[in-house]
């Protein structure tokens, strides 16, 4: 598998080649320690795995992000354990704490060999995620980072795949089922409203039932509401009153 490493700190640097050198199916491509040297590769090269740092000469880590490759496994690896560690917990295959042990890097290997080879499509265990918490969204365009209080909604648009509606009207198809969002989601914030739908209940502007049709929920930011299930109405208004 071909590996790149970006990471500002050459000495940190060398020490991962030194210990991914120990594993003969890993070979490195390219590494970088500015956003800029990161760029230039990821424009000529396409890698199996990219291990990646937040903070880099000239950006972030996640500046990186939309012009990593979907395909591309991403093994996440700092020396801080903030916002960016909980946001890979749910999502990114795997991340490192510096400074990265031989065992813990070679348990991370072998979960990359598993998911390379597509033996292991199980998801991870997920940890809820908090209201202050960006979420690591994989998309087949590529990845990006969404904070939690710009979700408007979560709707099913078939099979695994679900749209994540947001603030700014656009939305981003992603691979996990409703189930899962419900999981990662901050219950105290969001609400399933109908079987294909969970909405940010403090988006709520009004819920109102068509005549002769369903409920609908208004919400601040989206183009258009989202039906209301006739049993969850009746809860939602009150959590709603609650709330205001």
């Amino acid at each position: 598998m071909k590996a790149v490493i970006i990471d500002d700190e050459p000495l940190v640097r060398e020490d991962l080649r030194y210990l991914l050198s120990q594993h003969p199916d890993i070979e490195i491509i390219a590494q970088a320690g500015t956003v800029l040297q990161a760029e230039k590769i990821f424009s000529e090269r396409q890698p199996d795995v990219v291990f990646l740092d937040v903070q880099l000469i000239g950006g972030s880590g996640f500046d990186l992000l939309p012009l990593i490759h979907p395909a591309t496994h991403i093994i996440f690896f700092t020396a801080h354990d903030g916002y960016a560690v909980r946001a890979f917990e749910a999502n990114a295959l795997d991340y490192l704490l510096k400074p990265v042990t031989v065992d813990r890097l070679a348990d991370s290997l072998q979960r990359l060999r598993r998911r390379h080879q597509g033996l292991d499509t199980a998801p991870q265990p997920h940890k809820p995620f908090r209201r202050e918490d960006r979420i690591f969204v994989k998309t087949d365009t590529g990845h990006r980072f969404v904070p939690v209080q710009v979700v408007l909604a979560v709707t099913s648009i078939g099979g695994n795949y679900t749209a994540l509606h947001r603030d700014c009207g656009s939305r981003l198809v992603v691979r996990r089922t409703m189930k899962e969002w419900e999981d990662l989601l901050p219950a105290d914030l969001f609400m399933r409203i109908h079987r294909g739908t969970v909405v940010n209940l403090s988006r709520i502007d009004r819920i109102r039932k068509e005549k002769d049709g369903p409920y609908l929920a208004y919400l601040s930011g989206a183009a258009a509401p989202f039906e209301v299930s006739r049993r969850t109405a009746a809860h939602l208004k009150r959590l709603i009153n609650e709330m205001s």
